[in-house]
């Protein structure tokens, strides 16, 4: 048996404020079916996150359509999972659009249903067009979505009720701990438990790709949902990561694992990152901010980028803002149409930003990247104002304050930072410590003395 496997599609993603097509998600997605169709795959995989949010616009539904009709007329069966992208909460019971295509009979939606006796592990009813597994080809397909911080708990309510004498694919919206990197991901333990009943596991939700032992595999986001997510394309040394989608020949009589896996690459929208340190131009006082924009141009040259390539620059060094002003969106604008690239992306926040006084090796915080001094400024106000009866998880707080604050720069939907919250386990603490009362909140100022340019 042939399998295609993709995860992380994440149709209608809006990218640098709608200045990439959301048409390049399409396109990753087409060339990943129409190589399925090619090659002849018994079934098609897709772990999740098929929709970039529970409310899909028309043109983005279309757009799924158009490649399931496609895997459709192949004869080759849909089997597809939800992702955390894709409902408005981790337990929902409200219909998603991934469950309209399910009804419209353009893939096969799995899911268990979870309840305070355990879990449900029924097989598929095309009338009802629901259920947990499937059987397809002598392999059991079963289906567990995104399942939030309990993933490890409710993965281990699944995989013992699976029939130890099948062949069985696991799909499962989540990573290893090692990996994710995040609440919700599972340890050693349960990859060995999860390995005694299962030959492949099909993960989606880190959209870097990931290959465990010879049984397990995540491969990445077909298209760059994130400009940063291209620099998962190679790896430390430099050498070329294949991400995009997954080939798995399994043998159902072979229960133990997968008789090949491979992680191949598509194409997709070309992504150059540049550093440009600014020391050498940061402390003139004139034409500081044209040396900026002659140096990121020179730059850009020597990578020689396509007219479609998109620059990722890294602003580094020392700024100093009372010298330059920097209006990200101007200097992007000015840099793209002088490079004859298709967008360029400005990040600051490695950059040094210090004040006119602050020479050159001066110590003290305005010496540290702005991402730096933002997380010691939120781990500051943390451990001066702790949560009550949770001051052992000041660390974590500061980190999830940090990660909604990007949510909210990046300009992340309200749905998506919603989902964000929900399914943070330290929101499940907060919720749980009702013992002791909460003190009466303190009187706390915050200035800040940031230039309007800055997020």
């Amino acid at each position: 048996m042939k399998i295609y496997h993709a995860a992380d599609i994440h149709l209608g993603r809006r990218r640098l404020d709608g200045r990439l097509p959301d048409d390049d998600l399409a396109a990753a997605f087409r060339f990943v079916a129409e190589e399925a169709v090619r090659d002849r795959a018994d079934v098609f995989l897709l772990a999740g996150d098929l929709f970039d949010r529970p409310q899909v616009e028309p043109p983005h539904l279309r757009q799924a359509q158009s490649v399931l009709r496609l895997l459709k007329s192949a004869g080759i069966p849909v089997v597809a999972i939800e992702g955390n992208h894709d409902r408005q909460f981790v337990n929902t019971e409200v219909a998603s659009w991934v469950r309209f295509l399910a009804e419209d009979d353009l893939l096969i939606l799995l899911r268990p249903r979870f309840h305070a006796e355990g879990v449900e592990i029924a097989g598929w009813n095309p009338e009802q067009r629901s259920g947990a597994w499937i059987d397809i080809g002598g392999v059991r397909f079963t289906g567990a979505g995104y399942l939030g911080a309990a993933t490890p708990h409710k993965t281990r309510q699944i995989v013992s009720q699976l029939d130890g004498g099948l062949t069985h694919v696991l799909l499962l919206h989540a990573g290893p701990e090692y990996f994710v990197g995040e609440g919700g991901g599972f340890g050693k333990e349960d990859l060995a438990l999860i390995k005694d009943k299962v030959c492949y596991l099909a993960l989606g939700h880190i959209h870097k790709p990931m290959i465990h032992g010879d049984w397990a595999c995540n491969p990445g986001s077909p298209e760059n949902c994130e400009l940063r997510e291209a620099g998962a394309d190679r790896d430390k040394t430099g050498a070329i990561v294949p991400r995009g989608y997954a080939v798995v020949e399994l043998d159902p009589t072979q229960r133990a694992k997968p008789v090949s896996l491979t992680v191949r690459t598509n194409p997709r929208r070309p992504v150059h990152r540049i550093e440009l340190d600014c020391t050498p131009f940061g402390t003139k006082t004139r034409n500081g901010a044209e040396a900026l924009v002659t140096a990121a141009l020179k730059a850009i040259a020597e990578v020689n980028p396509k007219p479609e390539a998109v620059i990722d620059l890294w602003l580094t060094g020392r700024l100093l803002l009372n010298r330059i002003a920097i209006d990200q969106n101007t200097l992007a604008a000015e840099i793209t149409t002088a490079a004859q690239v298709f967008a360029v992306a400005v990040d600051t926040t490695r950059l040094n930003v210090g004040a006119g006084g602050m020479g050159p090796g001066a110590n003290g915080p305005a010496e540290m990247p702005r991402d730096e001094l933002e997380r010691k400024a939120i781990r500051d106000l943390v451990e001066t104002h702790p949560l009550w009866g949770l001051e052992d998880q000041r660390e974590e707080f500061a980190q999830l304050f940090y990660e909604l604050k990007e949510a909210v720069r990046t300009e992340r939907s309200a749905e998506e930072i919603t989902g964000q919250i929900a399914s943070n386990p330290l929101v499940r603490l907060i919720g749980a410590d009702k013992s002791a009362p909460a003190p009466a909140p303190p009187s706390l100022t915050v200035e800040t003395n940031l230039p309007e340019s800055q997020p």
